[in-house]
């Protein structure tokens, strides 16, 4: 067997051996010290070295369930704790040393050794290399703590009796006393110069965690390559680890960019959002939910009830017991509930209507909560009223329109036969003041009747580019006489002229009406303002009111300081025949009139009044870009009119109107062709010679239009006046007459009609 001359048996027991030999037994006492001093110091190192195999399982095991991401499973730890007992167990009795496991608190969980020595040798001792010194004999021990399950692992090994002393060669120490310090000096340059470098070299490395270098001793170099081992692949599992945790770094930081996104659209939508669980608490709200419900922070909604926060209440006020709410039929139907007209409440105990939908959320297939999507529907419900009041008034027009037209039939004759009565009775007083009374009532009918026409936006207007502030100023005059001396009356009119296209007449109706009005709402002393202004009505005041076209307008505004009107009035003061006004005071169709006028003339209406605060009226006419035309003065009257040889054909079907045009032209000297119907006015003129047709606009089997067609082939150049109490889109578009029509409106004045024949009669003759 060759001898290893590098080996520490070689190194240490051959230069002893000279030693002893040299100083003789007596040294033998030395070498017992010595000895002990080595075998400590090697249990030491030997207990270090099965700690580090120890820490390998150990640390293996860390690495495989956290490689496996299996930490939080309770099974698979169970199980890995058992492999690692055993694993301990066999390394253990592998390296012949004793093991103990302690538990998080105190327990014993593992020994080799008998529980009394366990618990002894478990009780206190501080981490790392440590000797414990119990009635059963000295042990050297390694404790360390393994943090993934809060053990702390004890390998130790028992100290023995040295050589010397099991033999009994201690009894020669007192021989050897003298020798013993030559022989420890020796010992102590031998273990100097062979051990101590090469372990405080190794235990350097290790410090500063750098490869452990040769040390030219077999046993240290068997451990050093062991060291350098454990370092490599603790360092591989570092470079691991560090690489996981980076990875799981990214992983964390790319979860909570896309979990920002998210939020970020969610936060961005018109909708409100929240998510309860299945017992109705908050679990998620975005920032439209919060704007809508009055809160600031997520933290004042999560986690609370939201039914008894927000949900507590119907409609009509009437309480919503949890039970019956719709939004939790999501989760316990498992399906989409969608209700159209609910209300929800605000933290200041306000109420708002919404839309709702409410969706059932799964989790690994099973129903966990709700999310619930609202919209305020509160501009919806605005503008549906608004549609069904014009729809409403829409109908009341065609109804006002349609007996307007009757009794614009029946006012004419009434008229006109009053005024032959006036003319035939100059003479006698007591009747002609009868008269005058029975002309005064139907006057106040026809007044009726135009106002009926204008709320329809039935009546014919005469529409010429206007400014309206020249109509307001030379208006003004009228109104101060008209309007109480305790009421102020202010103008503020724009200094810019802007152009509507309107009838001058039916603008100071418009205004007429308004300031009446207003002066009717101050009860004592107060001011009405007349304000004028140009605007730009936008998409978004088009969305929000109904029938407006976006563009500029010319703003009309009427403001009193009066005592207002409550919400229910202002939904029907536009309405005909409705006033707030006592028995007697007022027909109801003040504003109706002016509802109408404003309509016809492509405008907008609104008002804006408080109960207590006055009102005010604004009305939007759409501003025409050209030049304002300069005002002509009126062309003189016609004067010296002959009627020789001037044939009249009248058609109307209404027999009453018809034979009082035939009497009055007929007293007037013309010779007059009465006919009922167009098809028995073209066989009645047949051979005959006319000078003016005069028909009403709207006849059975043909119009007024068609038949002045047919009879122009055979009278060319034949002049036409209209007459008719109701507009239609014969002779007339959106109430503006064409351009070139002759036209007069039933009822109407004798002298009137006679004026528009002679002046018609007058043209053509001068034609």
């Amino acid at each position: 067997m060759t001898v290893d001359k590098k080996s520490i048996r070689y190194k240490l027991i051959v230069p002893s051996l000279i030693i002893v030999v040299a100083v003789f037994v007596a040294l033998l006492v030395l070498i017992f010290g010595i000895s002990k001093t080595v075998q400590d110091d090697y249990s030491c190192f030997t207990i270090s070295a099965a700690s580090n195999e120890v820490k390998k399982v150990l640390s293996t095991a860390a690495n495989e369930l956290t490689t496996a991401h299996l930490l939080g499973n309770p099974v698979v730890t169970e199980a890995k704790q058992k492999s690692v007992q055993e694993a301990l167990a066999l390394l253990w009795q592998r390296i012949g040393q004793d093991g103990i496991i302690v538990g998080p608190n105190g327990a014993i969980l593992f020994s080799t050794l008998g529980s009394d020595q366990a618990r002894g040798l478990a009780n206190g001792g501080p981490s790392g290399y440590y000797t414990a010194r119990l009635p059963q004999g000295t042990y050297h021990c390694y404790a360390e703590t393994f943090p993934l399950w809060d053990w702390r692992v004890i390998t130790l090994h028992r100290q023995t009796q040295s050589l010397f002393a099991r033999s009994k060669v201690g009894i020669m120490l007192p021989l050897v006393a003298v020798g013993s310090l030559l022989m420890v000096l020796g010992i102590f340059l031998v273990l100097r110069q062979v051990v101590h470098r090469p372990i405080s070299q190794m235990v350097s490395a290790i410090d500063t965690g750098e490869t452990v270098a040769p040390t030219g001793l077999t046993e240290f170099d068997i451990i050093g390559n062991a060291v350098n081992d454990s370092i490599r692949r603790l360092r591989e599992q570092t470079a691991a680890l560090e690489a996981e945790l980076v990875e799981r770094t990214r992983m964390e930081n790319a979860l909570r960019e896309s979990d920002a996104h998210i939020r970020m659209l969610l936060d961005n939508t018109e909708e409100g959002i929240f998510g309860i669980d299945l017992d109705g608490n908050c679990t998620f709200c975005n920032l439209s939910c919060l704007r809508m419900l009055g809160y600031d922070e997520e933290k004042e909604l999560y986690g609370i009830h939201l039914h008894d926060l927000i949900h507590h209440t119907h409609p009509d006020g009437t309480p919503y017991p949890g039970h019956e709410c719709k939004v939790y039929e999501a989760y316990h139907l498992g399906r989409r509930v969608h209700i159209q007209n609910e209300v929800l409440w605000r933290s200041d105990g306000t109420s708002f209507p919404v839309e709702y939908w409410s969706h059932p959320v799964f989790e690994n297939n099973r129903i966990s909560g709700a999310v619930v999507t609202f919209l305020d529907i509160s501009q919806r419900k605005q503008l549906e009223d608004q549609l069904i009041q014009a729809q409403k008034m829409e109908s009341i027009g065609r109804l006002a329109g349609g007996v307007a037209h009757d009794f614009n039939n029946l006012l004419t004759p009434i008229i006109g036969y009053t005024e032959f009565l006036r003319q035939d009775l100059a003479d006698n007083g007591k009747s002609l003041a009868m008269v005058q009374q029975i002309m005064k009532a139907a006057q106040r009918s026809r007044e009726l009747v135009q106002q009926l026409l204008s709320f329809s936006r039935k009546q014919i207007l005469e529409m010429k580019l206007i400014d309206i502030n020249q109509v307001i100023n030379s208006f003004h005059g009228i109104l101060r006489r008209i309007v109480r001396e305790n009421i102020d009356l202010r103008l503020y009119l724009t200094q810019e002229s802007y152009g509507i296209r309107a009838d001058r007449n039916q603008i100071e109706q418009v205004i007429m009406n308004l300031v009446v009005n207003s002066q009717d709402a101050i009860s004592e002393g107060g001011a009405i303002t007349i304000e004028t202004s140009p605007v730009l009505l936008d998409d978004e005041y088009a969305t929000l009111h109904t029938d407006v076209t976006p563009g500029r307008y010319r703003m009309l505004a009427v403001t009193d300081n009066g005592s207002g009107m409550d919400p229910e009035t202002r939904q029907r003061i536009f309405e005909p025949f409705f006033t707030t006004k006592g028995i007697g005071k007022g027909t109801g169709l003040g504003l109706a009139t002016v509802y109408g006028i404003v309509r016809q003339h492509s405008g907008n209406i609104w008002v804006y009044s408080e109960p207590g605060k006055g009102t005010t009226f604004k009305i939007y006419f759409p501003i025409i870009d050209a030049e304002l035309p300069v005002v002509q003065r009126p062309l003189a009257e016609i004067t010296n009119f002959t009627c020789e040889r001037c044939s009249i054909l009248v058609v109307e079907d209404n027999e009453m109107v018809r034979t009082l045009v035939h009497e009055l032209l007929d007293r007037h000297g013309f010779e007059v062709l009465s006919a009922g119907s167009p098809h028995e006015a073209l066989q009645l003129c047949k051979g005959r010679d006319l000078d003016l047709l005069i028909a009403d606009v709207v006849m059975p089997d043909m119009t007024g239009p068609e038949l002045h067609a047919k009879l122009l082939d055979t009278y060319p150049g034949l002049k036409v006046l209209y007459m008719s109490g109701y507009t239609n889109n014969v002779i007339v578009h959106q109430g503006v007459l064409d351009e070139g029509i002759h036209f007069i409106q039933k009822p109407f004045a004798i002298s009137s009609f006679v004026q528009k024949v002679q002046t018609l009669l007058t043209v053509s003759a001068d034609g």
